[in-house]
């Protein structure tokens, strides 16, 4: 079966945009919900069961995974535990490298390479455009949504009222990743009360160049 393309963002861009997710949820306080083990191992939860990481295997590949709450299907094991079943069928051997081991359930595997991200076409696993990929913030609309939702709350809870976060600001940050700065992230977060070093140090752990 041969492999679709999937329409995301470069794994660069998808880094820098979860890279300031990291920040914004670090410096307001809920670190779990998307964060960097290192530069080849992040993480996104939404405290539901809904969950997505990706693999960076080395400079050419990375494998994002994860389970989303409106899957159809999910991923199949051997009885000697290999990952096998439909989300894997016709993929190349190193995607299941990250999922070996591994006990909880997964629903959606993509490969990333030779510069595109490749799924493997079936009922049971969504494109990116018909969800099914966790509430991940791959592109400008969907990172402001996420940024807007935690400000939005933590805004109320500090008793700033309807207070909304900038677009061009989040834009400027998503863009920065793990380079972002202290004042990028304060342009975003403006009178909430927050950690921004806790911030911008979660950013900098997506960065290459931390190993």
């Amino acid at each position: 079966m041969e492999l679709a393309v999937a329409d995301l963002p470069a794994l660069d861009v998808l880094r820098g945009r979860w890279a300031a997710t990291a920040a914004v949820v670090a410096a307001l306080g809920y670190p779990d919900a998307a964060h960097a083990r290192d530069a080849g191992s992040w993480r996104w939860d939404d405290g539901g069961g809904t969950w997505a990481e990706v693999a960076v295997l080395d400079a050419d590949r990375a494998v994002l995974l994860g389970r989303d709450r409106t899957a159809r299907g999910s991923l199949s094991r051997r009885p000697d535990g290999e990952p096998t079943g439909e989300l894997l069928t016709g993929a190349p051997g190193w995607w299941a490298q990250p999922l070996r081991g591994r006990t909880e359930e997964i629903t959606f595997v993509l490969g990333w390479s030779a510069g595109r991200w490749e799924r493997v076409p079936s009922d049971l696993h969504p494109g990116p455009g018909a969800g099914g990929l966790a509430g991940l913030p791959v592109d400008a609309e969907q990172l402001y949504g996420v940024v807007d939702s935690y400000v939005e709350g933590v805004s109320d809870d500090q008793g700033l009222g309807d207070w909304r976060t900038p677009w061009p600001a989040v834009a400027a940050l998503g863009q920065a990743g793990p380079d972002l700065t202290v004042q990028q992230l304060a342009d975003v977060l403006g009178p909430l009360r927050a950690d921004l070093p806790a911030g911008v140090l979660a950013a900098r752990r997506f960065s290459p160049a931390a190993g």
